[in-house]
């Protein structure tokens, strides 16, 4: 290849240098507006007609619920009931409190949780229902977080909903509406187990809408539904604003998150997962509040839960469980969907399309087997390279100033820089690698190289169901272009090179967004997965790269033209670092969060903070003294955590107390029942035998037994329940006769550290769920 031009490739694909700069401005256009395309719609204010969906007065009932934090037994959460009561009973619906105990069985060893639930249910009838279409979110909240995303979104949502669906003059609808709005979901989604377990069965054929957040801002997402999904999906895609990937199940799954939808599903229901998830940094934190959550993801969740619910409230239910299953991807037109039996024949038409157009090209000698085989290596190189750079560009950040990250889920307030510059540092690495290798390797081969190499990927996803079309999708639209423009002259320069680009083009609106959205959901864990959706791209447009950024003869070349367009892009990307540092830096951003916990052992009367993040500011520093240990003898529901720790000043207050009711023996077995009370009044309780001394078999709690998963260590059967009444819970415990003694270990918890001394934080940080536990010991 030495010598020649990069205007004049002998496969024809491009005319000149301009037709790559405009064939890459078309492609950045492209991506750019299916950015827009897919962004949340305008806010609408109250005075629209009745009818319609209008984040204005849904920000109007929020104002009533998330003006301050909702954990269970606070004053907030009853505020936010009896608001959530009286409006939905102002609107007509027939409301109730569901009153009961929630306790998820998540099938893993170790500490239980427990609830003592208060869930709003509220229904309508309808006209000739085939089943009922449920409205879901829930209206608790972790300690100190107003909570006006999560999940004051989906309450907002809910609540306007419902208002729209029973104003005067609305059309009836066919079948039952049903308003569930949960308790105790932070704790381990406790209000939908109890709804799941007592009401599930009752509903008959029915569809749960669910609606949540992780975040504060962003275009909200379908990110799972149950199966069979394709009557929800072709519902769902009538539906404007709609957004939905089945991709982002399996992608979910690897998060430590889960939703009512869990518990919802698991009881049989059909259900549809919905929520917003850019703006991280204010998940679960005292700034998750109505100052930033945005409207706009306001307006289109609740755009789109409307229409859903008109579409599937006049439907036949039934259809839904005799319906298939469908794959599905989010365009900036609507939602794509497909049938999933598609899926391994559409990877295998694409890797035998790749193989053909390898034979093709090579027959017109315009690439060989071992340099495409070359080109395949170095492009899966390359990939792994841009998923590196992605992760790495945050945790730089990071090593400067790990202060900026949140307590939660560790994102910066403003993340927008660093994603940025994720794309800016991908792009070099593609650039350099490909500017490495162009000596050996023209550019058609190196973009047949990857082709291959993602051709082969999409194929070996087909075997995880919905995931493959993120990648199979892209190379089908790049092979069939490619093919196209193979049987024609290579003197059809124009045209060849106009097939090209819509090729391109397809991949772009495929593959452009998906980087972009990737990113914003989490810099730690979607940066190097949009940095390799990125590098996929641009290693696919490596031609028009080429045809843009020629540098004659590879022998002459300059080494600063060689460098000059990645070192570029890496300088920027350097400099959008900087920029991130900048607008993230202490006293520019909401004030930055720390997470703390005290722990009083009354046994001896000592004290520790504790934290499940290391210290990175002085404050913090000096009270977490000892590097991350367990501390599961004072506090067993912290196992397996290693706690960043310190030696804190004992308070004087009361450890709960333990009172034997009954002690019975018989048949090799020994029975208590026990009552555990808060004499402080505090709104959680635990405990946690020692199971080194005793094999459990039964643990019942407010009369609700508890699952037994297994043994991890000393302290395997255990609790904590939420919402404790006054007088206490009775608990029911089952071991082997002759653990006698029988060692436990008790505890209660609240969220107000203020009693503490040194626990207020300095100006310009904030404590994000704290909790004050006070532990003791007891042999019975």
């Amino acid at each position: 290849m030495s010598g020649q031009r990069a205007d004049e490739r002998p496969d024809g694909t491009a005319p000149g240098r301009w037709y790559g700069i405009a064939g890459i401005g078309i492609m950045l256009l492209v991506a750019v507006l299916a950015q827009v395309a897919l962004a949340p719609t305008s806010p609408r204010t109250p005075d629209v007609p009745v009818e319609e969906f209008s984040a204005g007065r849904a920000l109007h009932q929020l104002e009533q619920v998330a003006d301050q934090p909702r954990p269970l037994e606070s004053p907030g959460h009853a505020k936010a009931r009896a608001h959530l009561l009286a409006t939905l009973a102002g609107w007509g619906w027939r409301t109730e409190v569901q009153e009961s105990v929630g306790a998820t069985n998540f099938r893993q060893p170790g500490t239980q949780s427990v609830a003592l639930v208060r869930n709003v249910v509220a229904t309508w009838p309808g006209t000739d229902p085939t089943g009922t279409v449920v409205l879901a979110a829930h209206y608790d909240t972790v300690s100190a977080s107003p909570g006006a995303a999560d999940d004051g979104i989906g309450i907002g949502t809910v609540l306007e909903v419902a208002r729209a669906l029973s104003t005067e003059g609305a059309a009836p609808m066919r079948n039952d509406l049903v308003v569930l709005l949960t308790d105790a979901e932070e704790p381990g989604l406790l209000g939908a187990d109890a709804f799941a377990r007592e009401r599930a069965a009752g509903l008959g054929e029915s569809v749960v809408l669910n609606h949540e957040a992780r975040g504060s801002w962003g275009a909200p997402a379908t990110f799972r539904t149950t199966s069979p999904n394709s009557v929800l999906l072709r519902a769902l895609s009538r539906a404007p604003g709609a957004a939905a990937e089945s991709s982002a199940e399996v992608a979910f799954e690897a998060l430590p998150n889960g939703t009512d939808f869990s518990a919802l599903a698991g009881a049989g229901l059909h259900a549809v997962d919905t929520a917003i998830a850019a703006g991280g940094a204010h998940y679960h934190s005292p700034v998750d509040d109505l100052d930033h959550l945005s409207p706009a993801s306001l307006q289109q969740m609740g755009d789109t839960s409307l229409a859903l619910t008109r579409e599937l409230g006049d439907s036949d239910l039934a259809e839904i469980r005799a319906g298939g299953e469908q794959v599905v991807t989010t365009l900036p037109w609507g939602l794509m969907r497909y049938p999933q039996t598609l899926e391994a024949p559409l990877a295998l038409t694409a890797l035998l399309g790749t193989l053909a157009l390898v034979v093709v090209r090579r027959r017109r000698r315009v690439l060989t087997l071992p340099r495409t085989a070359l080109a395949a290596l170095l492009a899966l190189l390359v990939l792994v390279l841009a998923g590196a750079s992605g992760w790495a560009v945050w945790q730089l950040a990071l090593r400067i100033d790990p202060g900026q990250a949140s307590a939660v889920v560790g994102e910066p307030y403003r993340p927008t820089p660093y994603a940025i510059a994720v794309l800016l540092t991908t792009t070099a690495v593609v650039l350099t690698g490909h500017a490495l290798v162009r000596r050996w390797l023209r550019d058609v081969t190196a973009a047949t190289g990857a082709l291959l190499v993602l051709a082969v990927a999409g194929a070996l996803l087909a075997l995880v169901p919905g995931v493959s079309g993120v990648l199979v999708l892209p190379v089908l639209c790049v092979v069939v272009a490619g093919l196209a423009a193979e049987l024609l002259s290579p003197r059809a320069t124009m045209i060849r090179w106009l097939l090209v680009l819509l090729g391109l083009v397809g991949a772009t609106v495929l593959l452009g967004p998906g980087a972009w959205g990737t990113i914003e959901i989490g810099l730690a864990s979607g940066g190097p997965v949009g940095a390799v959706l990125l590098a996929a791209l641009l290693l696919l447009a490596l031609p028009l790269v080429d045809d843009a950024w020629p540098m004659g003869s590879p022998d002459r070349r300059p080494v600063w033209r060689t460098a000059a367009v990645p070192g570029a892009a890496l300088l920027l990307a350097a400099v959008l670092v900087l920029v991130g540092l900048g607008v993230n830096r202490e006293g520019v951003t909401p004030p930055r969060q720390r997470q703390l916990t005290y722990i009083l052992d009354t046994d001896n009367q000592s004290a520790v903070w504790a934290s499940s993040r290391r210290p990175t500011d002085s404050w913090s520093a000096a009270l977490l003294s000892e590097p991350p240990a367990p501390l599961d003898a004072v506090l067993p529901s912290s196992y397996p955590s290693q706690l960043s720790s310190g030696p804190a000043p004992v308070i004087d207050l009361p450890a709960p107390r333990l009172t034997l009711l009954t002690d019975r023996s018989g048949n090799g077995r020994r029975e208590l029942a026990l009552r555990l009370t808060s004499t402080r009044g505090a709104p959680a309780v635990g405990l946690w035998i020692d199971c080194g001394d005793a094999a459990v078999r039964e643990l019942d709690v407010a009369g609700h037994q508890l699952p037994l998963n297994g043994s991890f260590g000393r302290w395997d059967a255990g609790f904590v329940l939420d919402g404790t009444p006054a007088d206490g819970v009775e608990i029911r415990v089952v071991v082997d006769q002759g653990a006698e003694p029988l060692a436990v270990r008790v505890a209660d918890r609240t969220d107000d550290l203020s009693m503490v001394p040194g626990a207020t934080p300095p100006p310009g940080l904030l404590l994000v769920t704290p909790q004050l536990w006070v532990s003791r010991a007891s042999n019975l």
